[in-house]
């Protein structure tokens, strides 16, 4: 018994078939983008980069100072919140602590929310386990003896994070957290006009997490910042007002 092929009809079924398989490809690969962790688990060893309390009103603001951040851009942000009556969370090096005990109690003082930020500002994701355990159990210590308080926050330096970073900070009890909102004022240091735009076009939400650190233009837009953030019927605050 001989087939016949029709060569038409072949190469629609050819075309039918490839067409098939595009479609379920695409539909794979965008399931499988669809199903990625939302920035607000912490599921395989990751930081958070929202807070998770449901409908907070708030947008945490955190600023990161090292040994290099100069210490009297510091005080000028802890004047601009006064005269904005918000409080914030200071991330802070060991390294940074030890040398600057009395501006850090003044940080406490104030109302601020301090975090661990590590003991140096080193890469942490390329550090072992036991090296990230030794960094921020170092650095929780000093800021811990000199404030008497617990920290419960840790991010760490340039947000270097590898999964043996997020074991060592939760073998130490901290809650490991990142941004979605990042200034990159360490790149505009004189520039607060652009810092400003730039926060503009983010997509701040409820439980946000925005980054700064002490320079010279932060000092002078952070109350800029937090009005961007109040005209969106949010509140700034602290870590610990999203978590």
């Amino acid at each position: 018994m001989m087939i016949v092929i029709n060569k038409k009809k072949l190469k629609k079924v050819i075309i039918g078939l490839i067409a098939v398989i595009l479609i379920v490809i695409s539909g794979l690969y965008f399931m499988k983008r669809e199903t990625k962790p939302t920035l607000n688990l912490d599921v395989a060893n990751q930081p958070y980069y929202q807070g998770t309390k449901v409908k907070s009103g708030y947008v945490a603001l955190t600023c990161n100072v090292d040994l290099g951040w100069e210490s009297e851009y510091v005080e000028g942000i802890l004047e601009a919140l006064k005269k904005e009556d918000v409080k914030i969370t200071f991330n802070v090096t060991g390294r940074w602590a030890e040398n600057n005990e009395e501006l850090l109690l003044k940080i406490k003082e104030e109302g601020h929310e301090i975090g661990n930020h590590g003991h140096k500002h080193l890469d942490y994701a390329n550090l072992s386990y036991e090296e990230n355990l030794e960094q921020i159990k170092t650095s929780k210590k000093i800021i811990e003896d000199i404030i008497q308080e617990e920290t419960k926050f840790f991010q760490a330096p340039s947000g270097s994070f590898g999964d043996n970073t997020v074991k060592a900070a939760k073998e130490m009890g901290y809650t490991s957290i990142k941004w979605d909102i990042d200034t990159i004022d360490w790149k505009n240091r004189e520039e607060p006009d652009v810092i400003i735009e730039r926060i503009k076009k983010k997509d701040i939400v409820d439980n946000s997490i925005v980054l700064m650190h002490p320079t010279n233009a932060t000092v002078q837009c952070i109350d800029d910042i937090i009005n961007i953030i109040r005209d969106k019927g949010l509140k700034p605050g602290k870590l610990s007002d999203i978590f």
